[in-house]
């Protein structure tokens, strides 16, 4: 679906490429969030949308970037330089069972390793890769949930690699299937997606006047739970973590429904005044990516649809109009 021509998010992000803005350069008063959703495997379709926004050189023209589980892993490639390869990886290096191997779960140990994904390094996805997030003058903002508070907490300004690699694997520790929380500062976390999958609040919270999605489930595709057996098992390993965990689990479906609603909303409805929010997903009819797939060949063709989405967004944009 490509970007209303005439929406105020489209429209800045035309104007400030074709002006050379950068951070800290700014000539207008604006503040543009990038907003990244995840969902384990799912997230190679905004892998590949980003991938779209970086060729653009539009990588610049943005001032925070803000995510949750694998849609901040993407966001932290995005401010890297390497949102290309990091797609490239989900259909390759990712799909193996180094990455994703549900049978161990069988042996107590986790099926998804998030910390191979951040170890691995070839070709344009270089080691250096994490340093360079670290350097960026574009923060990222990443959310992780405290086990025994049950509430968000967001995590910015790190420092260091090995700041950012705690925060990465913090918000991407999802509750059984990733393995035991994740302690940073003496304080235990999980998965940010827990309590919320697209992060557009987080934004606003911060400051964001315009507000870029990109979403990973099609058009017309509802979050659904998973399979009863599966729930269960996680249910109790959150239990045991805190009662309040287990409510935040059972009420995903209600609370994914209520944000994405709201983001269509903002997208079709933008107003006369910020804060503006336009959310891009793939369309109707476009195979969903399972959480924890492994084929290389859905996998590549997902990222491509993305990118070739955001492409086709785009080349939609024309005549700007920033409203003041």
């Amino acid at each position: 679906m490509p970007f209303p021509a005439e929406h105020p998010v489209a429209a800045l992000l035309r104007e400030r490429r074709a002006s050379g803005s950068a951070p800290g350069e700014r000539e207008d008063p604006h503040t543009i969030a990038l907003v990244l959703e995840g969902g384990g495997m799912r997230g190679v379709v905004s892998a590949g949308m980003a991938a779209a926004l970086e060729r653009r050189d539009l990588t610049r023209c943005f001032d925070l970037v803000v995510g949750a589980s694998a849609g901040a892993l993407n966001g932290a490639a995005f401010l890297a330089g390497v949102s290309g390869p990091c797609a490239t990886a989900y259909a390759t290096a990712f799909a193996t069972r180094e990455f994703v191997n549900p049978v161990r779960l069988l042996r107590g140990r986790p099926a998804l390793d998030v910390a191979f994904a951040l170890r691995h390094a070839a070709g344009s996805l270089d080691p250096e890769r994490h340093r360079r997030t670290v350097e960026s003058p574009i923060p990222l903002h990443c959310l992780a949930v405290d086990v025994e508070t049950a509430e968000p907490v967001v995590f910015t300004g790190m420092r260091s690699v090995d700041e950012l690699w705690d925060v990465l694997l913090a918000t991407s520790r999802m509750p059984w299937v990733g393995g035991d929380p994740v302690v940073i500062g003496g304080r235990r976390y999980l998965d940010g997606g827990l309590a919320a999958p697209i992060p557009v609040d987080t934004a606003l919270a911060v400051g964001a006047t315009h507000v870029l999605v990109l979403q990973t489930r099609p058009h017309g595709v509802p979050r659904t739970t998973g399979v009863p057996l599966v729930d269960r098992v996680i249910e109790r390993h959150l239990t045991r973590l805190n009662p309040g965990l287990t409510a935040l689990y059972r009420d995903r479906v209600a609370s994914y429904d209520r944000v994405v609603q709201e983001i269509g909303r903002r997208s079709e409805a933008p107003g006369d005044a910020p804060p503006y929010v336009l959310g891009l997903r793939p369309p109707a009819g476009t195979p969903v990516v399972a959480r924890l797939e492994r084929r290389p060949a859905v996998l590549a063709r997902a990222a491509a649809d993305a990118e070739r989405l955001v492409d086709a967004a785009l080349d939609g944009v024309s005549r700007p109009r920033i409203p003041r």
